[in-house]
């Protein structure tokens, strides 16, 4: 799947013949280079209007089709409308790593079968979405645009189909021979768990909001870090912290985008773990800074560092506090 995939979406060749000469489907042809930035660049013009895109698609979807509106009878549309532009972006973003895109596609596909949704209904989200960047865009919303977010959305439509007729055909008539799940209280911590495509998105499009507040937040962080443990102010004492401040955004800032990267990121952060051994920093020392990084997210983004933002980051947090931690152990032993 993902080898067809990246035909369809990692071609740089010729641009479609005219649609109106052609009565293939828009997702038999491959996405050009020059369409998936096309994508790309004009998603970026819907995302300051977000909130009012998702209120257009909704009600372009219930005026297509009615009987969809009873699956959202108990959802708050603001959140829901949130939630569809995140897995939009997500989506979106993901054009430029297949290998995550794919497995989130499906996975989403697989989700939305507990939902109620029917292979019939992919086709009224898509002309709900169509509809409504045409009226978001504007003159921006040019033919080649919107042929490019067809194929766009006709190929990940695709692929969500497929993941969603494998889960029907997997569960079948077994669901009821399934035993009970007891509810247990989960001893895993959160870092056991590998950061999803969409969380790895939440983290980067949260920590976008904070970079223009970034002087505000290093100052909560710094003040809640030496209120959580007051033993870590003499770390400090030399330093302009208005500078240390500008360094710690950078440093975040650097690791939040090297998520994309993690061949580059990784290295990076170990050497940084390996650094702080000399700047006196012990292993015991990562949970106060998690703690006061989570304080200072909730208090610079408010209502924006939902749940879901707060999971995305504990995971992130914690990981790469664990590969700094090792590599420091490690530099000391060296």
């Amino acid at each position: 799947m993902i080898s067809v995939l990246k035909k369809l979406f990692g071609k740089t060749t010729q641009p479609l013949e005219d649609a109106t000469m052609s009565n293939e489907h828009p997702s038999d042809h491959p996405l050009t280079l020059e369409q998936k930035v096309l994508v790309q660049e004009s998603w970026e013009k819907v995302k300051p209007i977000s909130e009012t895109a998702a209120e257009l698609f909704y009600g372009k979807l219930f005026e297509l089709d009615p009987a969809l509106k009873p699956m959202f009878a108990n959802s708050d549309m603001k959140e829901q409308g949130k939630k569809l532009m995140l897995m939009i972006g997500t989506a979106v973003k993901g054009l430029d790593t297949l290998d995550e895109l794919v497995p989130a596609v499906q996975k989403l596909g697989e989700r939305h079968v507990g939902y109620g949704v029917e292979a019939s209904h992919y086709d009224t989200v898509g002309a709900a979405l169509l509809d409504t960047l045409e009226k978001g865009l504007a003159d921006d919303f040019t033919p080649e645009a919107k042929e490019a977010w067809t194929i766009t959305y006709t190929t990940l439509a695709s692929v969500m189909i497929e993941a969603s007729n494998y889960e029907i055909a997997k569960t079948g008539d077994s669901e009821a021979s399934k035993p009970e799940k007891e509810e247990t209280i989960s001893n895993e911590h959160p870092s056991d768990h590998p950061l999803t495509l969409e969380q790895k998105v939440l983290v980067q499009e949260s920590w976008e909001k904070v970079k223009p507040i970034s002087e505000t937040a290093a100052e909560l962080f710094y003040g809640k870090l030496f209120e959580l443990d007051p033993a870590l102010k003499p770390m400090f004492a030399n330093s302009d912290m208005k500078e240390q401040g500008k360094k710690l955004m950078l440093m975040i800032g650097t690791a939040v985008k090297g998520l994309d990267t993690l061949d580059e990121l990784v290295p990076a952060v170990q050497k940084l773990g390996e650094r702080h051994v000399g700047y006196g920093v012990e292993a015991s020392h990562y949970d106060t800074v998690g703690a006061a990084l989570l304080d200072t997210l909730e208090k610079g983004l408010a209502d924006d560092f939902t749940p879901e933002a707060k999971e995305a980051w504990t995971i992130t947090y914690t990981t790469l506090a664990s590969v700094m931690i090792e590599a420091s152990n490690y530099g000391e032993i060296s």
